[in-house]
């Protein structure tokens, strides 16, 4: 019974050691999103599938995308009645891109994580071309597990707007 006693004690004592990764979903959504930048062997994913949704997303950034995909960017496939609420991609910040370089994802603490990386080079060597797109993410735990709450674009250095008040604003057409 000592012994269990301990054991339970250690593991309380390691909790905070053994918190969950801030960076997590956020590497997952910017891999994907890469992915979809590669050039010829590029990956066809939504980053908002229903599956990622549910296990990445918090369920308020669940609940505004849903009802945003309600008024679907382009005309849905026949017999469906939602799609994608986005007429660009909000991670790459647009409809023309490059694949992804220097991707860095920062955990800057108090749930918020940077990503960082460079999807405009191929466009040229302006200066513009080769400033990278900053993403900000909150992140917060919910069900025993880091999500993603909110996305904010860095736009000349400051935080742009949010993508869950971007899909409030879709959904409220």
């Amino acid at each position: 019974m000592k012994s269990l006693a301990a054991a339970v004690s250690l593991c309380l004592a390691a909790g905070p050691a053994l918190a969950a990764d801030v960076t997590a979903p956020v590497r997952e959504v910017i891999d994907v999103a890469a992915g979809n930048w590669k050039g010829e062997d590029a990956a066809s994913e939504d980053v908002f599938d229903a599956k990622r949704l549910a296990r990445l997303f918090s369920a308020d950034f669940v609940a505004a995308y849903k009802e945003a995909s309600k008024h679907p960017a382009y005309d849905p496939p026949e017999g469906e009645t939602t799609g994608s609420p986005f007429d660009y991609d909000p991670i790459a910040g647009g409809q023309d891109g490059c694949a992804f370089e220097n991707i860095r994802i920062e955990d800057d603490g108090d749930g918020q994580v940077t990503a960082l990386f460079n999807n405009r080079k191929c466009f040229g060597d302006d200066p513009e071309y080769l400033k990278d797109t900053v993403l900000i993410f909150h992140v917060q735990e919910e069900g025993g597990r880091p999500v993603i709450d909110d996305i904010y674009p860095v736009v000349d250095g400051n935080s742009g707007e949010s993508i869950k008040d971007e899909l409030k604003k879709i959904a409220g057409q």
